[in-house]
């Protein structure tokens, strides 16, 4: 049993002066000033709290207290004449069996009400390191599902898409590129790989009609594209090719 009660504002603790007062400690974490005088079952020797009982009496703040809000609309009285008269019957009692196992009832009762702060500093800490490596971990997903939503946007379409927002292509330029817009972009940023000759197409294309839209992809966005010089050697060949 408890030494002292957890509830928030109580400083009771377990004393001749308490027991006097009829005040007893239970498993819950919480004294007996937190139950209704119907919740207990004093049959036995020792005074024990009814199997699904809530401890309801509590003396917090105003700025702790929760607002519940009213209303008298035909709606509101409907719904709240089917609401259940004990709250408790819809909180799963475990199955103790016909012999009446009371060490599960107790254990179950005892983790029942986990808003009790716990006993002691050492797992308030653990608990707090605990929500913390949650928030972290939570942290790390969120971040790396922007990072997949980012790159699930970068592909040709999204770029022709932007590079036409900005007005740095016409339209007849973008339905012109379209033949590219299933080039991989991320391919693009392969530094020191050949390009292939849909990639290159794609270049000296964008770099002869929309040079600022070009610019802004190698410049602004980092894209690799190739260098205006090696645009100019791939148009030597091309040249070179038709010629011969």
């Amino acid at each position: 049993m408890p030494d002292f009660c957890a509830a928030y504002g109580c400083s009771n603790r377990r004393s001749l002066k308490t027991r006097a007062r009829g005040i007893t400690f239970h498993l819950t974490l919480l004294c007996s000033e937190h139950f209704r005088s119907e919740d207990f079952d004093r049959t036995g020797q020792n005074v024990r709290l009814k199997e699904g009982v809530v401890p309801n009496i509590f003396n917090f703040p105003a700025h702790l207290q929760r607002l519940v809000a009213t209303g008298n609309t035909t709606t509101s009285r409907r719904a709240e004449d089917n609401l259940p008269m004990d709250l408790s019957q819809d909180v799963p009692k475990p199955d103790v069996g016909a012999t009446g196992d009371r060490s599960l009832s107790l254990k179950w009762q005892a983790t029942d009400h986990l808003y009790a702060l716990p006993a002691c500093p050492k797992a308030i800490k653990a608990k707090l390191e605990e929500s913390s490596a949650q928030l972290r971990k939570l942290q790390r997903e969120k971040s790396n599902a922007l990072r997949r939503e980012n790159r699930a946007k970068m592909n040709m379409q999204a770029l022709l898409e932007e590079l036409k927002e900005k007005n740095l292509i016409n339209k007849e330029l973008k339905d012109n590129l379209e033949c590219y817009s299933d080039l991989p972009v991320h391919l693009l940023s392969r530094q020191g790989v050949e390009y292939t000759k849909a990639q290159r197409d794609f270049a000296l294309t964008l770099h002869l009609h929309g040079p600022k839209a070009y610019h802004y992809l190698r410049d602004t966005l980092h894209i690799h594209l190739p260098h205006p010089s090696s645009l100019q050697r791939y148009s030597s060949l091309a040249l070179q090719t038709i010629f011969s």
